[in-house]
């Protein structure tokens, strides 16, 4: 359940909400019209101050409400988790121009841009499609940017476990890597022998082990 959102059509969008300045050199936007099946009928779901929202935010899943993104003037805070993991799908996308609070954050391929703070229990950034830029500081548990992720966070970066696995991005948190922060009886369930992500689980078999809780990492070093 959402409060306080008004539908407003894509084109619309565009120059009123300054989506053509906010999205730049990047073709998130063109990608969701060209991918959408019913692109006349786009909107973006949109609130000019502060919203509350319960459940998860299925990114994955807007298209087919026609549905290409949200925009929140004010800060946004939901109860539930920011989702964009499904294999091969055009992601709606998100920009908040105040402060985010949610439980957890896991950007695949969608475009995440928070103006000021994010707080959350798990961040969690993978993959070279997405985009995720915060503007603010990260207060978060866990916060992991790995597999190719684009990602910059301008402010400060705190949380009590974390790293920087991708060459793609900009965020102060210690280097490592997936196979180096797993637990060792966990590791075959996830990489090959070489170290490589395994294709029955990968990358995203480790991430929604880490949505349901389950505790894969080893302690902190």
């Amino acid at each position: 359940m959402a409060f306080g959102f008004i539908s407003v059509p894509l084109d619309e969008a565009r120059e009123g909400l300054d989506l053509d300045a906010h999205f730049g050199d990047r073709t998130t936007l063109d990608d969701i019209v060209i991918a959408s099946p019913r692109p006349s009928l786009l909107v973006v779901r949109y609130s000019g101050n502060h919203a509350v929202s319960a459940g998860d935010l299925d990114m994955d899943g807007m298209l087919s409400a026609s549905v290409a993104g949200v925009v929140v003037d004010g800060d946004l805070e939901l109860f539930g988790a920011i989702l964009s993991r499904r294999a091969k799908a055009t992601p709606g996308f998100l920009w908040v121009r105040g402060s985010l609070h949610c439980r957890a954050i896991a950007v695949g391929a969608m475009d995440l841009v928070v103006d000021r703070n994010v707080t959350a229990d798990l961040v969690v950034a993978t993959g070279e499609d997405g985009h995720l830029r915060i503007g603010g500081d990260v207060h978060a548990g866990r916060m992991i940017v790995d597999d190719g992720a684009v990602a910059t966070v301008a402010g400060h970066v705190m949380v009590r476990r974390g790293w920087n696995g991708s060459a793609n991005a900009q965020v102060a948190l210690r280097r490592s890597r997936w196979h180096d922060e797993v637990r060792p009886e966990w590791r075959a369930a996830f990489f090959r022998g070489d170290g490589s992500l395994a294709c029955t689980g990968g990358d995203d078999g480790l991430v929604q082990a880490l949505l349901a809780g389950r505790d894969i990492l080893r302690p902190e070093p």
